[in-house]
């Protein structure tokens, strides 16, 4: 595999675990009192804008040629960790378990 293949499979994968960080958000929230709720909503409200942001660079990384799939990486890279950043401030208000 060469490395535009093996950066694309990596993104995806990233790409789907933080689809996960955003429904295990919703399911907090979810199981967690109207406080909980509250508290979360901001978060999750960022977490799905960062994930929708994710998103379009990621469809641009598939339609675009090799040549420019560093430079959508390192977008989509930001975004991933600017994801990664809000799970941990949501995290803080999650229902004690």
């Amino acid at each position: 595999m060469n490395e535009p293949q093996n950066t694309k499979k990596r993104l995806e994968d990233e790409l789907a675990n933080l689809q996960s960080i955003v429904d295990e958000v919703k399911l907090q929230m979810h199981l967690g009192a109207k406080e909980v709720q509250d508290k979360l909503q901001p978060h999750l409200e960022e977490l799905e804008q960062e994930l929708i942001e994710a998103k379009k660079k990621w469809e641009q990384f598939e339609a675009n040629s090799e040549d420019a799939w560093q430079d959508i990486e390192t977008g989509l890279r930001k975004s991933f960790k600017s994801m990664q950043q809000a799970f941990e401030r949501a995290k803080k208000h999650f229902p004690p378990q």
